[in-house]
């Protein structure tokens, strides 16, 4: 069985690739809801253990299921994919080794754009280290506003955290992001930065979905996310570049949100500088000292935090600080999972 409604609501699209052991949880989450006008788009990518094998019991089961089984092209050309295949008024992705807390998730959000027809829903991950501990930040408790017009309350949303660089915690209407032709960046890495950063440009209105549904696995053994390559920073610094150099909008909020977003995201390079080869520090380094008028407080909370530092170290100290901090964090995530 298939789908043949010529109205969806939503397009759930989930990349899976080798998360045998994660899948399950994931696909029985969204499976559960009480709210049944969604179609599932499961985007097999190259899998090599039975990840594959599991979509294809699951999809003979449950006729919501569309299942795309492609030669591995990565996390980007999998969503590509999904995307282009989707007929949703609304898309939501949703990483294959996540899952979602809640039976009544995609009522939530259908009552919420019956009421507000909103271009993008913001809602707040909940970080899953073990059963006992998963944390959700919820900054949203400083937005006095939670729907209206995206230009009026987006410093704020980047400012708190809330429009960060993270595909899977946005609802967003499809015709935006296949009008606009918004698809992932292929062949590199961290690409949601880059995908997050377009996407600021074409929205109007927004609303902040109150609870947290999305459970977001840290520290998983495979996963992307649970080591940073000299890749992911090569890619990072080339986004920053490009983000800063973009032509401006007519709104000089906007404009200013924009560059709050990308101020975040260089102290992403920052952070993570050590990773790279000396060559290439040695090549970048003179934009990286260029684009230090990015550190400044009052753009974004974790810029915030940085500041606290380099008000009293010089830069080239700050950079080898950051990178203590971030082997401190590694080691910290890896000890909550134990315990």
């Amino acid at each position: 069985m298939s789908i043949q409604k010529e109205n969806i609501l939503f397009s759930i699209i989930v990349p899976v690739y080798n998360v045998e052991d994660y899948l399950p949880q994931c696909l029985d989450s969204i499976l559960c809801q009480n709210f049944s006008d969604f179609e599932l788009i499961l985007v097999n990518d190259g899998s090599t253990d039975s990840s594959l094998k599991i979509c294809q019991q699951y999809k003979k089961n449950f006729p919501q299921i569309i299942l795309i089984d492609k030669a591995n092209g990565g996390l980007s050309d999998a969503r590509n994919t999904g995307l282009s295949s989707a007929k949703g008024d609304y898309i939501i992705f949703t990483d294959s080794d996540d899952y979602w807390q809640g039976k009544h998730v995609l009522e939530d959000l259908r009552q919420l754009i019956s009421q507000t027809n909103p271009d993008i829903i913001i809602h707040e991950e909940s970080r899953f280290f073990s059963e006992n501990d998963v944390t959700c930040k919820y900054n949203q408790r400083f937005i006095k506003n939670k729907n209206g017009k995206y230009e009026d309350e987006i410093l704020n949303l980047v400012y708190h955290d809330l429009y960060v660089a993270s595909a899977w915690d946005k609802v967003i209407k499809r015709s935006i992001l296949i009008d606009n032709q918004l698809f992932f960046p292929v062949g590199r890495k961290s690409e949601d930065i880059e995908w997050c950063g377009k996407l600021m440009l074409y929205l109007k209105t927004f609303s902040i979905y109150s609870k947290s549904f999305y459970i977001y696995r840290q520290v998983r053994k495979g996963s992307i996310t649970t080591t940073v390559s000299a890749k992911h920073i090569e890619d990072v610094y080339e986004m920053v570049k490009n983000g800063l150099s973009s032509e401006k909008t007519k709104s000089q909020s906007l404009n200013k949100a924009i560059e709050n977003y990308w101020a975040c995201n260089y102290v992403v390079i920052l952070k993570d500088f050590y990773v790279l080869s000396a060559k290439t520090r040695k090549e970048i380094w003179s934009n990286l000292v260029s684009w230090k008028y990015l550190l400044q407080k009052g753009r974004n909370v974790k810029v915030d935090k940085v500041m606290k530092f380099y008000s009293f170290l010089n830069f080239k100290v700050l950079i080898f600080f950051l990178n203590g901090y971030r082997i401190k964090t590694i080691w910290f995530k890896k000890y909550r999972t134990l315990k």
